[in-house]
């Protein structure tokens, strides 16, 4: 109950969603788990989780003095779906500005290039 007020209090109840049957593979967690899903695209097509964590008292526990209890909350983020992600956007938006053309390359000098390389100016 509490954690639907919170939502509504911060106005985001239509952002996050609570599923009970969520389980992690890992048995050193404690308490909450928690798994962070980016909402489909416009097609339907999802890269599945981007994060995932949870509270873990006892994991760091382990390696500390005996008997001391450290409580503890981690979290893992999946940079190369959040990578995927941004590719996807990024050509997206390239296609929406350049129509029909599949890459967009530039050409210039840049700072620091060989002076031999450069063309004479007569």
């Amino acid at each position: 109950k509490q954690w639907y007020q919170r939502r509504v209090r911060v106005g985001c109840l239509d952002h996050v969603s609570f599923d009970l049957s969520l389980a992690r593979g890992l048995d050193y967690y404690t308490g909450a788990i928690f798994e962070a899903v980016l909402a489909p695209d416009a097609k339907g097509e999802s890269v599945g989780s981007v994060a995932g964590g949870g509270r873990y008292d006892n994991l760091v526990g382990m390696f500390a003095a005996k008997g001391r209890s450290i409580p503890c909350v981690g979290v893992s983020l999946g940079i190369e779906r959040l990578f995927t992600i941004m590719e996807k956007r990024m050509e997206k938006k390239q296609s929406q500005l350049y129509p029909g053309v599949s890459s967009v390359r530039t050409e210039g000098s840049l700072e620091g290039e060989d002076e031999a390389a450069k063309p004479a100016v007569g």
